[in-house]
């Protein structure tokens, strides 16, 4: 599997052969992200509708993107209005990625469109167990500091309370990696973003004390330089 134009990295056997299976891929797309360019998109969709039996693409929402900047520290005006710039771009790169693979149904959506599915309110009850737990709340809490502090100058830290406050991107993002199977109602899918988060991986990790669901893979999907 796979096309020269790209680069994938399963986060254990049992993701390899989700990904084997071919049922289903989630691309999750950050606004944003400057890795995230329409021609970018165009190759990691052509790849997906040409490799997956079926794919969506689950873009972050205004509360989670706007939740970043103020753990970035921006203020609030400037925060939730660079928010909603960002979001109408990604909106628009994607919707010219997918342009360039019509003939494919390819559903595009955000995190919020889905958080009263009940497969989703499920995943997220578990993963509000694993945030309170000992095992995982340091994870949960260095990805969340590590994100932050992404395209952030050179030795910018965050404060704790703005750690407390980006947790919310997380939150909302993991009960579909763990479950996007359920939440899509496919036997199996893959999720896959650009690179593996660490608070993510720890679902797809043997002895972990939280596991994703039955069905779930975690993959790294990026397009080669």
């Amino acid at each position: 599997m796979g096309c020269a134009l790209v680069e994938v990295e399963p986060c254990s056997d049992n993701c390899a052969r989700i990904l084997a299976g071919r049922e289903h891929i989630v691309l999750m797309v950050s606004p944003g992200n400057p890795y995230f360019s329409a021609a970018r998109l165009t190759v990691l969709l052509r790849w997906a509708v040409e490799e997956m039996k079926g794919a969506d693409v689950v873009m972050s929402d205004l509360q989670m993107t706007t939740a970043t900047y103020l753990g970035q520290g921006r203020p609030r005006r400037e925060a939730c209005r660079k928010a909603r710039a960002d979001v109408r771009q990604m909106a628009s790169r994607i919707r010219r990625a997918r342009e360039s693979v019509k003939g494919w149904d390819i559903r595009v959506s955000e995190f919020g469109d889905w958080a009263y599915h009940p497969e989703y309110r499920r995943a997220h009850a578990y993963i509000q167990r694993a945030i309170h737990h000992p095992d995982y709340r340091p994870l949960y809490r260095q990805g969340t500091r590590e994100a932050l502090k992404a395209r952030m100058p050179k030795g910018w830290e965050p404060t704790e309370e703005q750690i407390d406050t980006g947790l919310l991107h997380s939150e909302k993002a993991l009960p579909f990696t763990i479950n996007a199977a359920g939440i899509l109602a496919v036997p199996e899918a893959v999720v896959a973003y650009s690179r593996p988060a660490s608070q993510a991986r720890y679902f797809f990790t043997d002895g972990s004390a939280f596991r994703a669901f039955p069905g779930q893979g975690y993959i790294g999907l990026r397009v080669r330089a």
